[in-house]
């Protein structure tokens, strides 16, 4: 067999995923647009379409960045009853101290 073998996932690629993952357990549909606007700034967040909660991300954004963002969205949002790993679990809390 003459593949390459895949490149590991960085930690904040896992985080990223994560943090994805729990949003989804949440009830929050995240979409990932290009939001550049010439006219207007238009920021990554929570926004309701009808009965769906949507969380639309900058796509240009870097993956860190990204992190920052549902982070935050998910530091306002109740997740009791939601397993969150430790350290998912910290990243949220700090965002919710910014």
């Amino acid at each position: 067999m003459t593949g390459k073998n895949p490149r590991p996932l960085s930690e904040t690629a896992l985080t990223l995923l994560s943090l994805e993952d729990a949003a989804r357990r949440a009830g929050l549909e995240i979409k990932y647009n290009n939001l550049e606007d010439d006219e207007m700034t238009i920021r990554s967040g929570i926004c309701w379409l009808g009965d769906r909660r949507l969380l639309v991300v900058d796509k240009r954004l870097a993956p860190a960045q990204r992190v920052g963002v549902i982070a935050r969205a998910l530091a306002g949002m109740n997740l009791e009853g939601i397993y969150l790993p430790p350290a998912t679990r910290r990243i949220i809390e700090e965002a919710a101290g910014e």
